[in-house]
């Protein structure tokens, strides 16, 4: 083990003590919340914190980020490429569960107007796809290569219930992490989502990997996160999300984790490797 991963899998032991110790607190103070949310989103802020703290002057952050693959020409034309040809893949998916019968349309009552819920899907994919871009594909890519890199990045995904969590209640309880965390594995226990669910992330964040390697920038792959995420927020306002076919085949909410959707994140992935990127986008800039 390096220096550099010895130092990661100490911040990430610090992140998930914080986790234990501080979102019973958290709990208390938002008693409705599922408390799932709050242990995950307890975890997310305490490993930013974690990865953040003592990283040297703040002048040299710049270029640390820059080397982790925020960097280069063309920046929004690559981010532009990559959301393009992940939203016209993801409506194609969409289309085809649907004339399968996998995804039928739903009725017209929504309760976001269109404009609200495109911002909403909008933000959502660009608050994800830079965070995770620049966490996994930039920082744990350097850490721990491809194949650790994107082993986690799968594994994060599934650290949630199968039906949602009870509200962390009324009253600070200092053991309702520990007495809780057997929620946050659940989704392990589903057989679907261990297998297909896992390894259709483990094959995208592959492909991800690759396109780094290949532009030297993370602007491609960020478009392309950020397009996938904008569908998966937006499509529900035409699709049931819950299909009434066999989810091995069609998947869950997230869609990834049915056949269909393995096999096109695993198409990504090959395209990733194989297929010729335009001149422009290709090589460190």
């Amino acid at each position: 083990m390096t220096t550099a991963q010895r130092d990661f899998w100490l911040r990430c032991g610090a992140a998930v003590a914080a986790m234990f110790l501080l979102a019973p607190a958290f709990g208390a103070l938002l008693p409705a919340e599922p408390f799932h949310r709050v242990m995950s989103r307890t975890l997310q802020v305490g490993l930013v914190i974690a990865l953040l703290v003592r990283r040297g002057s703040l002048r040299t952050w710049p270029t640390k980020v820059h080397a982790m693959g925020m960097r280069g020409p063309g920046r929004a034309a690559r981010f532009g490429a990559g959301f393009g040809v992940a939203f016209g893949a993801m409506v194609a998916f969409l289309v085809l569960s649907w004339a399968l019968g996998g995804r039928p349309l739903h009725g017209p009552e929504h309760r976001l107007s269109f404009g609200a819920q495109l911002l909403q899907a909008a933000v959502a994919g660009l608050a994800v796809a830079y965070f995770e871009e620049l966490l996994c594909r930039g920082y744990l890519k350097d850490v721990l290569g491809d194949v650790g890199s994107a082993t986690i990045f799968a594994g994060v995904h599934l650290f949630r219930p199968l039906q949602g969590s009870l509200p962390a209640g009324s009253g600070y309880k200092p053991l309702l992490a520990f007495e809780r965390f057997p929620d946050m594995v659940e989704s392990w226990t589903d057989p679907r989502l261990a297998t297909l669910g896992f390894v259709s992330l483990w094959v995208f964040a592959m492909g991800l990997n690759r396109l780094r390697d290949r532009t030297g920038t993370l602007y491609l792959g960020i478009g392309f996160h950020a397009g996938l995420v904008f569908v998966l927020a937006l499509y529900r306002r035409y699709l049931v999300t819950s299909t009434p076919g066999d989810p091995w085949i069609f998947g869950g909410t997230r869609l990834h984790d049915g056949l269909l959707g393995a096999i096109v994140l695993g198409l990504f992935m090959l395209a990733a490797y194989r297929l010729p990127l335009p001149r422009r986008f290709r090589g460190k800039p």
